[in-house]
C-alpha cells in the first residue's frame, strides 16, 4: 500500500492543498500548533472514516466551514485507486472508491491500512481494556480474513443476550442463543490467540532493542477465566448476568495483557519503559503484518520529540531505517537534525514544512544543517 498524493480541503487550520508523496519516506516538520499532525490525521481518516485524536467529528472541521474534504490517489493490492471522503458537521459522511459508494468502513480499512503511533496512545497501558482490545483486533483483521465476520455475528449475539437478560425468567429462555454465541466466541479467541502467539517473538526482539534491563511478554485474556469454558460459565454466571443487566464473560471483555515478571508493565515499569513498550508493540505489529498480511499498511509517527528522549529516538530511528522498500513512512517532527541519519537512508524521500497551517512541499531535500 503506497499513497501517491493527497488534496486536502477544510479540514482543521489545513490551508487546501494538493501533496505528493514519496513512496518511502515523507517528513512533515514545523513549530507546534503549525498543522503538521492533521496531515496524519487526515491519512488515518481515508484508512478508518475517523480520526485517531478524537472522536468528534466537527472539531476535524475547519471553523466557519460545513465538512472537510478529502481525496488520494494510491496503490493497493496492485492496482490503482482513487479515493475521496466528506464528513459533514452532521456527522454524515461520504466516501467514494472509484467512483463507487463505499458503505462498509471495514471495506475501507482492507483496502486502505493505516497504523499510526501517535503521543495520545502512550497511555495504553494504563488505561481501560478496551484501547488494548482495540490494538489487537486491529492486527487481528488485518492478519486472519474470516475474523470480521465471526465478531460480527458474535457482536450481534451478544447484544441480543444481553437485550433478553432484561426479561429472561430462566437460562432455558437465553440458551439456545448461547449456543450460538460460545462456538463464534471460541473461535474468535482462537484467532486472538493465534496472532498473540505469532505476534509475541517479533515483539520481543524489537524490545530488547530498546530497552534491556526488563523482561515483558504479552498475554491474551479472553474474557473469562482461562480455566473455566463458556459452556459452563453462562449457566453459571445467568442469574448474576440478569442483576447486572449485561453478560460478564465475553470476547467484549477480552484484553492484551502486557507483563513484567509477575505484575502488570503498568505496575512495574517506568514511564519511559511503558513507552517503548508501547512503541515495540506497535512496531510488531507492523512487522507482522508486512510478513502476513495482504500488503503494507501505510505507517504515522507523529511528533516523535515530543514523547521519547533522543536516546530512544534515535533507536526508533534506527529501526525505521532498516524498513523494506515497500514499506512508506511518514513523520512529523518540530526539528530535522535527530532525522539527519533516517534522510540519509532513504533514496527517496519527501519533505514538507507547515506554518500556521500553510503547508510547502520542499521540491529537493538536502540534508539538514
Amino acid at each position: 500500500m503506497q499513497i501517491h498524493n493527497l488534496s486536502i480541503s477544510h479540514l482543521r487550520n489545513i490551508q487546501p492543498c494538493k501533496l505528493d508523496f514519496s513512496d518511502q519516506l515523507n517528513i512533515i516538520y514545523g513549530d507546534n500548533a503549525a498543522g503538521k499532525t492533521s496531515i496524519l490525521e487526515a491519512l488515518y481518516i481515508l484508512g478508518n472514516g475517523r480520526s485517531f485524536r478524537t472522536a468528534k467529528h466537527a472539531k476535524v472541521i475547519e471553523h466557519q466551514q460545513d465538512a472537510f474534504t478529502l481525496f488520494a490517489q494510491f496503490q493497493s493490492l496492485e492496482s490503482q485507486h482513487k479515493l475521496g471522503l466528506k464528513r459533514q458537521r452532521n456527522g454524515d459522511i461520504t466516501i467514494k472508491l472509484n467512483q463507487e459508494s463505499v458503505k462498509k468502513l471495514s471495506d475501507l480499512a482492507t483496502t486502505f491500512p493505516v497504523q499510526v503511533l501517535a503521543p495520545e496512545q502512550y497511555e495504553l497501558l494504563s488505561k481501560g481494556p478496551s484501547a488494548r482490545r482495540k490494538l489487537l483486533d486491529w492486527g487481528v483483521f488485518h492478519v486472519e480474513h474470516s475474523f470480521l465476520n465471526l465478531w460480527q455475528r458474535s457482536l450481534k449475539i451478544l447484544l441480543h443476550r444481553n437485550q433478553l437478560l432484561k426479561t429472561a425468567k430462566s437460562y432455558r429462555d437465553i440458551e439456545i442463543w448461547d449456543k450460538q454465541l460460545i462456538p463464534l466466541s471460541e473461535a474468535i479467541t482462537e484467532k486472538r490467540q493465534r496472532y498473540v502467539e505469532q505476534l509475541s517473538p517479533i515483539y520481543q526482539n524489537i524490545i530488547e532493542q530498546f530497552i534491556t534491563d526488563v523482561d515483558t511478554r504479552l498475554h491474551l485474556y479472553p474474557g473469562w477465566a482461562a480455566q473455566k469454558s463458556l459452556t459452563d460459565l453462562l449457566p453459571e454466571q445467568f442469574d448474576k448476568d440478569r442483576r447486572v443487566g449485561f453478560t460478564q464473560s465475553s470476547i467484549q471483555k477480552a484484553d492484551l495483557k502486557i507483563y513484567s515478571g509477575s505484575q502488570l508493565a503498568v505496575e512495574y515499569l517506568s514511564r519511559g519503559q511503558q513507552k517503548m513498550v508501547i512503541t515495540a508493540l506497535k512496531l510488531a505489529q507492523l512487522k507482522l503484518m508486512q510478513q502476513q498480511g495482504q500488503q503494507y499498511p501505510i505507517f504515522l509517527l507523529d511528533d516523535i520529540g515530543a514523547e521519547l528522549d533522543q536516546h530512544h529516538q534515535q533507536k526508533l530511528l534506527k529501526f525505521l531505517a532498516n524498513q523494506p522498500e515497500k514499506q512508506q513512512i511518514f513523520i512529523t517532527c518540530v526539528h530535522l537534525d535527530p532525522l539527519k541519519s533516517l534522510i540519509k537512508r532513504y533514496n527517496k524521500a519527501s519533505l514538507f514544512h507547515v506554518e500556521h497551517g500553510r503547508v510547502q512541499q520542499i521540491e529537493e531535500p538536502t540534508q539538514p544543517n
